[in-house]
C-alpha cells in the first residue's frame, strides 16, 4: 500500500512529551515526498505522497485535520492504479486523534475504514467497508496515549533528539488494522544529508522497530533522516522490504512554521 509505506517510515511518537509548548508546524503545512523502489538493482519512481496541515471544528472542538494523499504516477495507472486518502483529526492542543478515516483504492481493491476514538469510555469504534462485503462494525480498547498512524507523524515531531544518545530507545503507541502496538525507535546519531535541490541538510537520524506485515520484514532494518531543525520534518527514507527496497525523498514543501534549516 503505497501510502501507509510512506506512514510507516515517518513515524515516530514519545506519549511523555506534551505538544502545547513544541509543536514546530503550523495550518498551511505541505509536504510532498517521491517514493521508489528498488528490483534487481534498478530504482524506479512509482509516486508519490502529500502531506496537509489545516485547522478546523470536529463536534464542537478546535482541531488539526491532518490529511495524506497518495498515489502512483500516472504512467503506471495502467499497471496499478492507487489513489489512497488517509484522514486525522487530532486535538490542537496534545494531538489526541478524535477520528481517523482510510479511503484505499488500490488496483480492483478498495476499502474504507472510520474510526472514532471515545476517550470517555476509553474505547474505539470501527466502521469498515471493505469492496462490495457487508459493513463490518468493531470496538477495540483505547489505550492511553495512543496515535492513529497519521497524527504519530505530527506528534513525533516534538522529538527533542538533542537530549538523546546513541542508542536510546524512545518508546511509542500506534494503532492500525484495529490493533494497538507499542514498539520504539533507536536513535543513531546525525548527518548531513545532500540534498539534489535544497543542498547540504543537517539531519538526525534514527530506526523504527517495525511490525510484521505485508510490506515491511519485522525488526529496525529502516533509516529516516529527520531535519536538525525547528521544523524537524522527515528529509528521507531508506527500507529493506520483503522484495528489494524502498525509498522517499522529500521534493517539495510550502507552510513551514520556520525557514528550513533554521
Amino acid at each position: 500500500m503505497l501510502l501507509r509505506t510512506l506512514y510507516f517510515v515517518v513515524f515516530v511518537s514519545s506519549a511523555a512529551m506534551s505538544m502545547a509548548q513544541a509543536q514546530p508546524f503550523k495550518s498551511g503545512e505541505s509536504l510532498k515526498y517521491s517514493i521508489g523502489y528498488q528490483l534487481l538493482g534498478v530504482w524506479v519512481g512509482a509516486g508519490e505522497v502529500t502531506f496537509t496541515v489545516k485547522e478546523e471544528t470536529l463536534w464542537g472542538k478546535p482541531c488539526f485535520k491532518f490529511q495524506g494523499y497518495g498515489t502512483t504516477y500516472p504512467r503506471y495507472d495502467w499497471f496499478y492504479k492507487v489513489r489512497d486518502t488517509y484522514t486525522s483529526y487530532a486535538d490542537r492542543v496534545d494531538l489526541r486523534p478524535y477520528r481517523f478515516t482510510r479511503d484505499v483504492s488500490e488496483g480492483g481493491f478498495y476499502y474504507r475504514e472510520d474510526n472514532i476514538y471515545r476517550y470517555a469510555d476509553t474505547s474505539i469504534y470501527s466502521v469498515l467497508k471493505v469492496k462490495e462485503n457487508p459493513i463490518q462494525l468493531d470496538t477495540f480498547p483505547l489505550k492511553k496515549s495512543s496515535f492513529d498512524v497519521l497524527s504519530l507523524v505530527y506528534e513525533s515531531r516534538s522529538i527533542d533528539f538533542s537530549t538523546k544518545r546513541i542508542g536510546d530507545r524512545i518508546p511509542l503507541r500506534m494503532v492500525i488494522d484495529r490493533e494497538t502496538h507499542d514498539i520504539f525507535i533507536r536513535y543513531l546519531g546525525t548527518d548531513i544529508y545532500d540534498h539534489e535541490e535544497y543542498g547540504e541538510i543537517e539531519c538526525y537520524i534514527f530506526s523504527p522497530l517495525l511490525v510484521e506485515g505485508s510490506i515491511f520484514k519485522a525488526g529496525e532494518g529502516m533509516k529516516v533522516w529527520v531535519s536538525r531543525d525547528r521544523n524537524r520534518i522527515p528529509i528521507y527514507i531508506e527500507s529493506e522490504i520483503r522484495v528489494g527496497t524502498i525509498r522517499s525523498e522529500l521534493v517539495n514543501f510550502s507552510g513551514l512554521k520556520y525557514p528550513l534549516g533554521s
